[in-house]
């Protein structure tokens, strides 16, 4: 570059300088600071801007094309080579991971942009930068009117590549899909460049025309690719349905038999009306529920593996065959919340999370299984806080490890319809506005609702509210995505029995941070090869890193598994009873008496180490002449596992399941409600008022109560609900 470029040089110099300052200014934000994905997507747009900017910049000056190319090669190493640095200084997770993220997001979005201008310059006469702008606004709001109209919540867009539509899929790494979809990007973009660059097309109409066309012809056709998912390309995926008064529900004939279909049915219709009941309206039209057969399919086909999800606006809601239970009346919650919702998108004011979740938290009044208030209360005495109003202050719900944020923001809620009203918290919900909907400001509010917390009874020890909260939010853990997809990689070794290369991964993923899932992967592995000291040693060596956490309990209870096969029975015994008497967790508890009753009966080495038909008959032979309460939800899981007839466990004994105490009151509640899924109306209906004669006082009441009234509801409108089915 001569002296006539000294200025040119100086402009290319001072964005040369900003990258460099914004990537050091990345790590240091959470999640992008790993140099994986939410860095390179951040870039993706920041080079979308850029480039495209710069070259029309530089084809109006005149600059040589030789000069902006040598810039852009150091527009695009500098964040690399600051990554490669900053892992000098801290830990960037895996740098090569980083790398490929931003090489097929970030590197390929530069060249897209830099297509695009030239094509832009040399089609049309002048307004180069207006008509730049407008076209990255096109090209951006075609993923808003996929997620507006199609099922999917991920998209893909040539300006980021892929977005994956909720946080709480923490596994994203490089798909073949993503490989092709930014492959057909660089063909695209550049085929129309080298169009108008040699001029092959005269007319510059028809060249934008035949752009525009091919542009629309890939918009239809990318749900054959993967690319998007319409209701079409959905409707073959869950072919299947069945119709009732106020639903349409969708599902995939295979693996799924009549009596869960009827199940589903009433589910539907039981919680349809209970809501329309207790809120006072309901939606207008029948709502679609699609049933995915497992969360693989639903994230394939939908986008979101671990979260069900309604759409309000669509009248829709997507759930899982695992998962419905927990999650289908907070679902439909948000579908109802479309009646005082604002906006195309009928969602809360300004779509606050907090408000748009805080709601369906408040109505569902339900985690895990006991009411809202008795753990916001608890919570709040053990000091695991959160600030009200900033929880309903822009996106900050996310901040927070989700299990927090979704209870305060119920549990609020919950407090201001019960004392304002379900009518003043809609028009709080419609147009976030406090004094408009209560006449008073945030800061009262939410001093009259921390007082209300402070007045509660605490109904949940300290360790039962570790084991709910202590944990991260994505946003706190060490490469999330990173570890998430090792993790998943070494499960997939596992199953293929690659047990070497499975260890060395785990391994690796411990030298970053201490994971849970690697250290119990590893433990499985050692198992497997009879490694019983390897395995007690690594739990040894990690457990206290998991302080105040509710994976502790669960490294004590492997732990005492190891030392039952390593024949050391008192200090299996030890261990046991210390999760029996910490009581983290009803199901951690059982799970430790029923270990304590198998070592009394020399069979729980035998257990530890069988199949899990083996192990449903060694509780079998548990049972006989007694009840064994702590051995039934285990039995439950197993004959879920290996389709075990519900007859046999309700045969389990001679003896009549009779509860003595609030905790036999909770296994007869889950009890009851695995007979109600499997269409044992009657007996699922007899159980839960067993359970429900004991459980007066007990965190669980409520919830055993609400079983109870829906087995009766069951049993009355069985026949009118499936008759009326289509």
């Amino acid at each position: 570059m001569n002296i006539k470029y000294f200025n040119d040089k100086i402009v290319f110099g001072l964005l040369l300088f900003f990258i460099i300052i914004f990537s050091f200014y990345l790590f240091h934000i959470p999640l992008a600071s790993t140099f994986g994905y939410e860095f390179a997507a951040t870039f993706g747009v920041l080079f979308f801007l850029l480039s495209g900017l710069v070259n029309l910049w530089r084809l109006k000056k005149g600059i040589p094309s030789k000069v902006y190319f040598k810039f852009s090669l150091a527009i695009l190493l500098l964040p690399i080579l600051i990554a490669l640095l900053t892992s000098f200084i801290k830990d960037i997770c895996s740098f090569w991971f980083g790398v490929s993220f931003y090489l097929i997001i970030a590197a390929v979005s530069f060249v897209v942009s830099f297509f695009l201008s030239e094509i832009i310059y040399n089609t049309f006469p002048k307004f180069h930068k207006t008509i730049f702008f407008i076209a990255i606004l096109i090209i951006a709001f075609i993923p808003v009117c996929e997620l507006y109209t199609n099922p999917q919540v991920y998209f893909y867009s040539p300006i980021i590549g892929f977005f994956p539509g909720t946080v709480y899929d923490e596994d994203l790494s490089i798909t073949l899909s993503l490989i092709l979809y930014r492959a057909l990007n660089l063909l695209y973009f550049s085929l129309f460049y080298f169009i108008v660059k040699r001029n092959f097309i005269k007319n510059k109409s028809i060249t934008t025309l035949l752009l525009v066309i091919v542009a629309l012809l890939f918009i239809c056709i990318s749900p054959e690719f993967g690319f998007s998912t319409d209701h079409k390309k959905l409707n073959k995926v869950l072919s299947d349905k069945i119709e009732s008064q106020n639903f349409v529900i969708h599902f995939d004939k295979n693996g799924i038999d009549s009596t869960e279909i009827n199940i589903l049915l009433l589910n539907h219709e039981y919680y349809y009306e209970k809501l329309k009941n207790k809120l006072g309206f309901s939606p207008k039209e029948k709502i679609n529920s699609f049933i995915f057969n497992d969360r693989l399919q639903k994230k394939r086909y939908f986008g979101s593996e671990k979260a069900d999800v309604a759409k309000p606006w669509l009248n829709e809601i997507y759930l899982s065959r695992d998962s419905w239970e927990s999650t289908l009346n907070h679902e439909l919650v948000h579908i109802f919340s479309a009646e005082i919702g604002s906006g195309i998108f009928k969602l809360a004011h300004s779509f606050n999370p907090a408000l748009i979740e805080g709601f369906a938290e408040a109505i569902d009044d339900n985690y895990d299984d006991i009411q809202i208030h008795f753990v916001a209360a608890s919570a709040y005495n053990y000091g695991y806080k959160i600030d009200v109003q900033d929880l309903f202050r822009g996106f900050n719900f996310f901040k927070s490890f989700s299990g927090l944020s979704y209870l305060y923001a119920g549990s609020f809620s919950k407090y201001l319809i019960e004392k304002y009203g379900i009518e003043s918290y809609s028009l709080f919900y419609h147009s976030g506005n406090t004094n408009k909907a209560f006449g008073k400001s945030s800061d009262e509010l939410s001093d009259e609702y921390l007082e209300f917390l402070k007045s509660q009874k605490i109904l949940l020890s300290k360790n039962q509210i570790e084991y709910f909260f202590g944990r991260q939010s994505i946003f706190q853990k060490v490469c999330p995505r990173q570890i998430a997809s090792d993790l998943k990689e070494a499960e997939k070794l596992i199953l293929q029995k690659k047990y070497s290369e499975a260890e060395n991964l785990l391994t690796k993923i411990l030298s970053k941070t201490s994971n849970y899932a690697a250290i119990i992967g590893l433990v499985n592995i050692y198992i497997v090869h009879k490694k019983y000291d390897e395995a007690a040693a690594l739990i040894s060596n990690h457990i206290n890193e998991f302080g105040n956490t509710p994976y502790y309990y669960f490294l004590k209870l492997s732990e005492g598994d190891i030392q039952t096969l390593l024949s050391n029975d008192s200090i299996a015994e030890a261990n046991y009873k210390f999760i029996a008497e910490s009581y983290p967790h009803i199901q951690l508890k059982l799970l430790a008496d029923l270990r304590i009753e198998l070592q009394k009966n020399n069979s729980l080495k035998k257990y530890l180490v069988a199949s899990d038909s083996i192990k449903f008959h060694i509780l079998l032979e548990l049972n006989k002449g007694k009840n064994v309460i702590s051995s039934i939800i285990p039995m439950i899981n197993l004959a879920e596992k290996i389709h075990i007839s519900t007859t046999i466990l309700l045969e389990l004994s001679h003896a009549p399941l009779i509860p003595e105490n609030p905790e036999d009151g909770y296994v007869l509640f889950r009890f009851s409600k695995y007979l109600l899924k499997k269409g044992d109306l009657v007996n699922a209906r007899k159980l839960a008022s067993l359970a429900n004669r004991k459980s007066f006082g007990s965190v669980y009441y409520i919830a055993i109560k609400e079983q109870f009234e829906k087995c009766n509801w069951f049993v009355k409108n069985f026949e009118r609900i499936i008759d009326n089915g289509k």
